[in-house]
């Protein structure tokens, strides 16, 4: 047992790193006299560059009228840099995504979450640690991604306290640390879709599949030996999907009964028995149709509202099933061990593709600013966002 958790968390024994918090951290102008975390017994710290005492951070302070990003009103807040605790590392975030998946919460959540810390992954260097033994994995300059999920702390910040196990993740060297930043939501959601489908899957069907994400599939599909039905709303997506390598693509620009059947005859021909969709709304329904007896519909996002126009026939008597596909559970599922096996498994894969241009999970972004970055996902939402992610540049770049 504990052989695999070294080996799912790269735990590199080195205790000598270990600096007294008596000798550095009291005459740090950082963490002296700090309190915003909890001051730890040990940190170690980068010299070469000086660790400031506060930071800018953006955050949601009101949702408007709780109906659309744009409504929301963003500010740039300045707080204390957060102090790492026993078994946490600082992360200067060098570069942090906008996920679709994100920006819902943004407008949509209680009052008492605002104030509200936005940003769920980044990428950034390990400048500083709390100690600990769980530490040792990603000493100081540390090029590392890392997840926010605690709601008082998010990735569009210069620095994150983030946890050395459970929250941090050590990326390739021949990658460029900024373009890790969208390690994990897309990549591992590819992977765990491909997971759900199982091995002895033929194909199946994904719906948004021109997004960043559904060209990952795609790719990672091809790799693996399964084919994927690909459903897109225009003909201009195809191109898209066409370029990333997809062979079996559906456009539902035209009557939906024509859509339908080929759709049905693709399903048909190639022997899948599942789909994944992003979409919800009619799109569920019309989904449930069109899979054989026994195929299930996993719904992971819900561009088009809830999922409506289920035949009560297809769950009652054609036994199809609905479900979901939610990526923190297909982390977590099994228990502690399984987990961790699934995180190492999934991390090798992940890594491995993360290498622009030809990687299978690279990322292509269009760059914005701490200042810019409310502007400029309004814009992008006003539009047709298909392949474009924004990524907010902390470096300066």
């Amino acid at each position: 047992c504990t052989s695999i958790i070294q080996q799912a968390y790269n735990i590199i024994p080195s205790p000598c790193l270990l600096i007294q918090y008596n000798t550095i951290l009291a005459s740090h102008p950082t963490f002296a006299g700090s309190t915003s975390r909890n001051t730890p017994s040990s940190v170690i710290l980068m010299t070469d560059r000086p660790i400031p005492k506060e930071m800018r951070r953006l955050v949601v302070t009101s949702p408007g009228k709780s109906t659309s990003v744009a409504d929301c009103t963003i500010e740039i807040q300045t707080v204390p840099t957060p102090v790492p605790r026993s078994g946490e590392v600082l992360v200067r975030v060098v570069a942090a995504p906008i996920n679709p998946s994100d920006y819902a919460s943004w407008y949509n959540s209680k009052p008492e979450s605002y104030p509200m810390p936005i940003g769920k992954e980044g990428s950034g260097i390990v400048v500083a640690t709390g100690g600990g033994l769980a530490t040792h994995r990603c000493p100081v300059g540390t090029r590392v991604g890392f997840v926010c999920p605690d709601s008082k702390q998010g990735s569009y910040s210069e620095y994150v306290a983030a946890n050395a196990l459970t929250e941090t993740f050590v990326m390739p060297d021949d990658v460029p640390v900024e373009d890790c930043a969208a390690f994990l939501v897309n990549p591992y959601t590819a992977v765990g879709i491909l997971d759900t489908a199982g091995s002895e899957a033929k194909a199946f069907v994904q719906t948004a599949a021109a997004s960043q994400l559904g060209r990952m599939v795609v790719r990672l599909a091809d790799v693996r030996g399964v084919r994927v039905i690909n459903v897109v709303r225009r003909e201009e997506q195809r191109e898209i999907l066409e370029k990333a390598g997809a062979q079996h693509i559906v456009v539902t620009s035209g009557e939906e009964e024509a859509w339908k059947r080929e759709l049905k005859a693709k399903i048909d021909e190639l022997g899948a028995t599942c789909a994944f969709d992003a979409v919800s709304g009619d799109m569920t329904g019309h989904l449930m149709d069109v899979l054989p007896a026994g195929g299930t519909v996993y719904l992971y996002g819900g561009l088009a509202g809830r999922a409506g126009n289920i035949n009560p026939s297809d769950l009652i008597y054609r036994k199809k099933q609905l479900k979901s596909f939610y990526l923190t559970s297909w982390i977590q599922g099994g228990g502690s061990l399984q987990m961790i096996y699934r995180m190492m498994w999934a991390g090798k894969i992940v890594n491995s593709g993360l290498k622009s241009p030809d990687g299978w999970c690279c990322s292509q972004f269009e760059d914005t600013t701490m200042e810019k970055a409310h502007e400029d996902i309004v814009k992008l939402l006003g539009t047709s966002i298909t392949g474009k992610k924004l990524r907010i540049r902390f470096d300066g770049a």
